[in-house]
């Protein structure tokens, strides 16, 4: 089959989706685990009728690229529960949405710890149940015949949510071949799934001696951060931050994660969610009055069906805009550790796998994390330029206002890209487009010439009171061969 020829030949773009293992009309195929600790499919040759369902399903072998028309509307939200809200990761927006699906009859599917700590995907039915599939779980799940089951609900006229990462609301969009207007798919903002088989050694070293009670990734102990709680039977427990603990180190530095998320192809704008969630970090910065010491959830909405959930949501909330959210995390691949290779060979044999992760947390360099930073930054552009300079195309006309950017000149313009000209806090002259993270320095009339030029400005637009006093405008505009209109702000 195509899907052992792809994995042979590339086994990054394997992401373990699960969707070929649900759709075997025969059960022929499980999902193994390597050396890593990852999951891959296993086709049983005497069970193969070779129907090729497994092919046609696979999210990797039917990948097609998405053209964004407009970027999504954008929303910080927090759940009104203070109770909720402290049970949830950030802002509490899972919990608001799986409340009108389980009010309306419905079930909700998504992330869970087993008896074991190991983490899985399941369902729950009740508000009861829905707390099991709370908070965040750093280790990529088990998706099993989860997403058969969620068409079974679906032919039975039931509401159905699926919470899970990006590759995972593909695998379940290609394993139903259509969508499903009572399905809502919710992709959480994915730093990328560490390997479930580490997860499980680290944690049976933590649970060895004391049993385990309860495992917090997000723990909100000490308010709202990114800290490890595990609790044991003893009453005893271990509160450490994930940038700091043996586990969470090597997740954020990119060492644990699997293969395919390198190289994701899910991300923004190619993901089939209905809604991103994650944390508003950052909030303070550019929405200070939607922070809450107990968490902010950032939305991305990309369909209308997604839309009308969110507006039946009991939530405190608030557009923003998309470029002071949209991070790396959304929208590019992980940028993997440099080591990352060379780990899990020094994993697959050794006999302690704990001696190995805590050789290399005590190996982390500000160099390494430098190494990760740039690559991030690179791509990152990369990828919000293409989608600024298609979505560029669909403006009826192109306006450069000389005064600093603000929210009623936008709304003054609809549909159209906006150029702000002002001088920064720095007595830099810049240019800011306004629907992008696009920031041009302008030094010279030549300059501001070649700008215009680039982005095809139709109009000025100069603030009255004019508010920039700069011999370069002010010499540039009486000559830059455009019409040069005053603009009231309000």
């Amino acid at each position: 089959m195509k899907i052992e020829e792809m994995i042979s030949a590339a086994r990054a773009d394997c992401s373990g989706c699960s969707a070929c293992a649900n759709i075997c009309p025969k059960n022929a195929i499980e999902m193994i685990r390597d050396a890593e600790g990852f999951s891959y499919p296993k086709i049983n040759p005497e069970l193969c009728i070779k129907c090729g369902r497994c092919d046609s399903t696979c999210p990797a072998l039917n990948f097609r690229k998405k053209i964004v028309e407009k970027l999504p509307a954008t929303f910080a939200a927090i759940h009104p529960d203070e109770k909720i809200l402290r049970h949830s990761s950030s802002g509490g927006i899972f919990s608001a949405l799986s409340e009108i699906i389980l009010q309306n009859g419905g079930v909700v599917f998504g992330a869970a710890f087993d008896k074991n700590w190991r983490v899985v995907h399941t369902s729950a039915e009740t508000l009861n149940e829905l707390e099991n599939l709370r908070g965040s779980k750093y280790a990529q799940s088990q998706i099993g015949l989860v997403y058969r089951q969620a068409k079974k609900s679906l032919e039975a006229g039931r509401k159905v949510l699926f919470s899970g990462t990006p590759c995972q609301c593909a695998g379940l969009k290609h394993f139903l071949g259509k969508d499903y207007e009572n399905l809502l798919k919710i992709e959480i903002l994915c730093h990328g799934v560490p390997s479930p088989g580490l997860w499980e050694n680290y944690i049976g070293e933590i649970g060895y001696a004391h049993p385990i009670t309860h495992i917090n990734f997000r723990s909100k102990r000490n308010g709202w951060a990114s800290n490890m709680d595990i609790n044991f039977a003893d009453q005893g427990h271990i509160l450490t931050a994930n940038s700091k603990n043996l586990y969470g180190k090597l997740f954020l530095r990119g060492i644990t994660e699997r293969p395919s998320c390198s190289v994701c192809k899910c991300k923004f704008p190619n993901g089939e969610a209905d809604l991103s969630i994650g944390d508003a970090w950052g909030i303070k910065d550019f929405a200070p009055e939607m922070y809450n010491e107990l968490g902010t959830s950032i939305i991305f909405v990309h369909t209308e069906k997604g839309n009308n959930f969110f507006r039946q949501m009991n939530l405190i909330k608030k557009q923003i805009k998309f470029r002071n959210v949209a991070k790396s995390s959304f929208m590019i691949p992980l940028a993997a550790d440099s080591r990352r290779e060379k780990f899990f060979a020094e994993i697959a044999k050794s006999a302690t796998p704990i001696a190995v992760m805590q050789k290399y947390f005590l190996e982390d360099t500000t160099e390494i994390r430098k190494e990760a930073s740039r690559k991030s930054s690179r791509i990152y552009n990369e990828i919000y330029n293409a989608v600024a300079a298609h979505i560029r195309q669909k403006f009826e006309k192109n306006i450069l206002i000389v005064a600093a950017p603000h929210e009623d000149f936008e709304k003054q313009f609809p549909n159209c890209g906006l150029y702000f000209l002002y001088i920064n806090d720095k007595g830099q002259l810049i240019c800011k487009e306004n629907f992008s993270s696009l920031t041009f320095e302008q030094k010279d009339s030549a300059a501001l010439t070649d700008l215009v030029k680039k982005f095809n400005v139709a109009e000025i637009f100069v603030e009255e009171p004019p508010k920039i006093e700069s011999p370069v405008v002010t010499d540039w505009l009486k000559n830059c061969g455009l019409l040069v209109q005053t603009l009231k702000s309000k």
